[in-house]
């Protein structure tokens, strides 16, 4: 049964999924903080740096067209 107790020990420690409230600095040091394996933690960080990765690329900016010249 010695799996077991290792599957559940795993399991017990969730990575929490990043968003706008636990992703920022602050907020994710507290989750940080709650997790007690380091491949958790290493897990949380890559998934923040993809979720602002992901926001940077989807927020735009309208830029108004140059004046025609013709």
């Amino acid at each position: 049964m010695m799996g077991e107790e290792l599957i559940t020990a795993i399991a017990a420690d969730r990575v929490p999924e990043p968003n706008e409230a636990n992703a920022r600095v602050n907020p994710m040091s507290k989750s940080l903080a709650s997790l007690s394996k380091g491949w958790n933690r290493d897990e949380f960080i890559a998934n923040c740096k993809s979720f602002h990765a992901a926001k940077e690329m989807t927020e735009w900016k309208f830029e108004k067209s140059p004046p025609d010249t013709f």
